[in-house]
């Protein structure tokens, strides 16, 4: 029988399962490592939140193979808890997302204190470089004159999960801010188009929403699917075949979606007073 698409997981996105799991199961108060650095046994499972195949635990008929085999939809567990997450009365699609999302964020603050950004000064170019390569749609946009406070955008947008992420990597706006200009010197669009693909993959989740009280109600994971597709826009790119850690490359995702919050490019700017 042909191997389904739903478990054809890319090189990338086993990367950065790997990298954003701290090379631990992520069931809660396991301790399970999964690589033996003796003799490089990899014990880890990846498993589908959402079955692979129909049949499977908490298998979505409506959704499809590349959202079945993506990152959001995966979770490194060891062999037990892998078995263990088989009750689908406990261990439903909302439970597993909220495992992963928790277990990632302990690892994302380790990240954060390792200054892979300040260790790897070219991430932020290779993200740039990906993200700016082209215009992915072509809808029209329109800056704000003045960038909002960013904890009264927080609020008014009722950001949650996120939070942290915004206010960890705001701090590297200035640096970021310093390759914008110099790009802008050699007469690159890469900035503009990082800009308007991200503001687009943002226009693109507001239009299931019909009031701002839906797009409060659904802000984190607004972000995190346009977080989704800008990953997709890096890992069809050539600038992927790097040798940069995967971390340094994520962070500098989270810098460039920060500084877009803060431009207006996600999210609704606050009414002005």
């Amino acid at each position: 029988m042909a191997k389904s698409k739903a478990r054809e997981i890319t090189q990338l996105t086993r990367q950065r399962l790997y990298a954003m799991s701290g090379n631990q199961c992520a069931f809660p108060d396991c301790s399970q490592t999964f690589f033996n650095v003796d003799d490089e046994t990899n014990v880890s499972n990846i498993c589908h939140i959402e079955a692979a195949e129909q049949g499977g635990q908490r298998y979505n008929s409506s959704s499809d193979d590349e959202y079945r085999r993506s990152f959001e939809n995966l979770i490194l567990l060891c062999p037990n808890h892998h078995k263990i997450t088989d009750n689908t009365v406990i261990y439903t699609v909302e439970a597993l997302k909220e495992m992963k999302r928790q277990h990632e964020a302990k690892f994302l603050q380790i990240a954060t204190g390792q200054n892979l950004i300040t260790k790897n000064p070219s991430a932020l170019n290779v993200v740039i470089g990906s993200l700016g390569s082209r215009i992915f749609d072509n809808t029209a946009i329109t800056e704000p004159i003045s960038a909002p406070d960013p904890e009264e955008k927080i609020l008014y947008n009722n950001v949650i999960q996120y939070k942290f992420i915004i206010e960890e990597y705001r701090v590297y706006q200035g640096r970021l801010n310093k390759i914008y200009e110099e790009i802008e010197k050699q007469g690159s669009t890469k900035k503009e188009f990082v800009l308007l693909n991200i503001k687009t993959a943002y226009l693109n989740e507001k239009k299931k929403y019909n009031s701002i009280e839906e797009i409060r109600a659904n802000a984190d994971n607004i972000i995190a699917n346009v977080e989704a597709k800008l990953w997709d826009i890096i890992e069809n790119s050539s600038n992927v075949n790097t040798h940069l850690p995967i971390e340094a490359i994520q962070i500098s995702l989270y810098v460039i979606l920060v500084d877009a919050f803060m431009r207006c490019s996600i999210l609704e700017e606050p009414p002005k007073q």
